[in-house]
């Protein structure tokens, strides 16, 4: 499957170039930004490598088509990882359809703490991993900004190195030896935002359910509900105020390494991505947007979420706390790509700091 994952990737590698040669068939130009990659997450400490993003819109340019992205990158972290990916979010003409997705294979390490909400620092324990990646979303309009399609994931993981005499060499997680995920299911989706790349203001709501079974492939049985909910609002020509709610729940025979978890450079910034782990997870952050220069902005963050399940029980004092605040540079006059670097904390936790590109949500 790695195989046919990187096969995959270098036929879209070609298509992809193949537009940049054919872009006049495209009735507004693709514009291409090719950029050196350097970035820092507590997660994966320094990243080198090279990416490339097109922003380009389909058909008739009298029409209001959203503007489609296409993202493609490759880096390696001084904690020994590697990448190879593509993302995509194509609008057919008139928004008519919508396809969007991720296409990658990695090789990382990660962090194990155990399951719930109340592991200590003492837990941590480093595995390795390898795996290709498949996300697949097709949507079609239903009526105005609301479309109804299917979600699809793929995930082949691979433990290649776990400590001796830890919790996951015991063997009492689900998952420790690795295994496949392969999940279907339906998702709705609407999308009011002036912008689906850089909105200032709107509603952005999704919901999917996927059941992952044998019958796809998988080696693992439960079902995973989704939703995400985001609501932009513009406060003045130079600020912006974005909330996001979100949410999984997980019901079955699911693998550690597929659990919802909270932190990183996305969900509650300012916590280490997989301390906190479990079979469901809720959430809410906010973030205040404001421009100080045309290319340079500010801004400042916060949000409140948990991961429990039937065994670790929610306990709203037990919530996981995360605030901080950042800077923004845009690297491209034309396009908006920011350049993100964010300071964030937790109590109880050290100080993380995120150096990355585009928004967290």
């Amino acid at each position: 499957m790695k195989k046919l994952a990187i096969v995959l990737l270098i036929l879209q590698a070609y298509t992809f170039t193949g537009a940049l040669a054919q872009q006049d068939t495209l009735q507004n130009n693709l514009t291409v930004v090719l950029l050196p990659l350097l970035y820092y997450t507590p997660e994966t400490s320094w990243a080198f490598g090279l990416g490339a993003v097109g922003n380009f819109k389909l058909g008739d340019s009298a029409l209001q088509t959203y503007e489609s992205q296409l993202v493609m990158g490759t880096a390696y972290t001084l904690f020994d990882q590697f990448l190879i990916y593509s993302s995509w979010r194509v609008f057919s003409e008139e928004n008519r359809n919508l396809f969007a997705g991720e296409i990658g294979w990695y090789r990382y390490v990660y962090f194990f703490y155990g399951l719930g909400n109340q592991v200590q620092d003492s837990d941590r324990e480093q595995f390795e991993a390898t795996f290709p990646r498949l996300r697949f979303d097709y949507l079609r309009r239903f009526k105005s900004n609301f479309y109804i399609g299917i979600r699809y994931h793929f995930d082949d993981f691979e433990i290649t190195r776990i400590e001796e005499n830890r919790k996951l060499a015991s063997g009492t997680f689900l998952g420790s030896e690795g295994g496949r995920v392969s999940g279907l299911g339906p998702m709705v989706y609407f999308d009011s935002r002036d912008s689906q790349l850089y909105p200032t203001r709107g509603v952005f709501a999704e919901a999917s359910f996927q059941t992952f079974n044998r019958s796809l492939g998988s080696n693992y049985q439960y079902k995973r509900w989704l939703v995400d909910f985001r609501s932009v609002h513009s406060i003045n020509q130079k600020s912006v105020f974005v909330w996001n709610a979100y949410s999984e729940f997980l019901v079955g025979e699911t693998p550690f390494f597929a659990m919802p978890l909270v932190g990183g450079n996305r969900l509650l910034r300012g916590l280490f991505e997989g301390k906190f782990r479990d079979q469901n997870l809720a959430l809410i952050q906010a973030e205040y947007r404001f421009k100080i220069l045309p290319r340079w902005g500010a801004v400042a963050f916060s949000g409140v979420g948990n991961v429990f399940s039937q065994a670790n029980s929610f306990q709203f004092n037990q919530s996981k706390f995360a605030y901080g605040i950042g800077g923004r540079f845009q690297l491209s006059k034309k396009e908006k790509l920011n350049l993100r670097l964010d300071i964030a904390h937790s109590p109880n936790e050290d100080l993380r700091i995120y150096l990355t590109f585009g928004e967290a949500f």
